[in-house]
């Protein structure tokens, strides 16, 4: 089997449906571009046994099954199974267009470029054309999104469900953090924007033709989990990304900035922020 262009890492769990409008898409986008396209299935035995009947009889796709899971852990996973030097990473809940694969792809014809962030449209979302996408402000006190943008510019992260980079250099920096407690909701992309950008500076792109319709399910990925698991672990991650990628004095200078609108607006996540420091702080020490 040659080799492909590029790698397509699909995570999905409870979702057999969603993903299937997905398969289907990059069925018919397979005829004009070599990809592979690595699906890893979390969901449940009749979920998972649904997706297997429905799954594309082609060598060029695969699917794998995790018991427990853990999105680190599966993005990891497909970087390390991808045969192509680029991997893209979509979520099972987009749509993608003509050009979404192709301008991943080209991108990747600068040499400085380790990974590309695409332009994502989230069901129901202003579109904007601000020129300031994924960027993470006074040490982590803010990030700024904005990745309906159609402005082309750097940024410090990408949008989990349209991100893609050179296996190399997910490689070099070890992959995605395991450490991060699932349900992992955004700091794993944040925290692989920022490695990269540390290890490679001005290397991350957001590419606006690289194009995905996100449309966010009510049901399944995070969904799955209850909304006082997912506050309380995104606010220990939280705490965790601020304690393992900034110094104590970059700490100081967050509080300053943060606390102010934690206390007024979101006291509730004071205690697993501090919680996700102190094991940040803690992991550091043992590395």
């Amino acid at each position: 089997m040659h080799k492909p262009t590029i790698s397509i890492v699909i995570g999905t769990l409870g979702r057999p449906i969603v993903v299937t409008k997905l398969l289907d898409d990059l069925v018919k986008y397979s005829k004009k571009i070599s990809f592979e396209v690595l699906v890893f299935d979390q969901s449940k035995e009749n979920d998972y046994k649904y997706l297997v009947r429905r799954f594309p009889k082609s060598d060029n796709f695969t699917l794998l099954h995790n018991n427990e899971p853990n999105t680190c852990r599966y993005l990891n996973l497909g970087w390390k199974k991808a045969r192509a030097d680029i991997v893209l990473y979509l979520d099972d809940d987009v749509r993608i267009t003509n050009d979404t694969l192709s301008a991943h792809i080209k991108s990747y014809l600068d040499k400085k470029v380790k990974g590309v962030a695409g332009r994502v449209i989230n069901s129901g979302e202003f579109i904007t054309d601000i020129k300031s996408v994924g960027n993470i402000k006074w040490k982590g006190a803010l990030f700024n999104k904005n990745f309906s943008s159609s402005m082309r510019c750097l940024v410090d992260f990408p949008y989990g469900c349209n991100m893609s980079f050179r296996r190399s250099a997910l490689l070099k920096l070890g992959g995605f953090d395991e450490k991060l407690k699932p349900p992992i909701y955004s700091f794993n992309e944040i925290d692989i924007g920022l490695r990269l950008n540390k290890s490679w500076p001005n290397s991350l792109i957001f590419e606006p033709e690289a194009l995905v319709y996100h449309d966010r399910y009510p049901y399944g990925g995070t969904r799955t989990y209850s909304k006082d698991q997912v506050d309380y672990w995104n606010n220990f991650n939280y705490g965790y990304f601020l304690s393992k990628n900034y110094s104590w004095l970059e700490n100081l200078f967050f509080c300053v900035r943060r606390l102010p609108y934690q206390l007024l607006l979101e006291p509730k996540g004071i205690l697993p922020i501090i919680n996700g420091f102190v094991y940040g702080k803690r992991v550091k020490r043992q590395s």
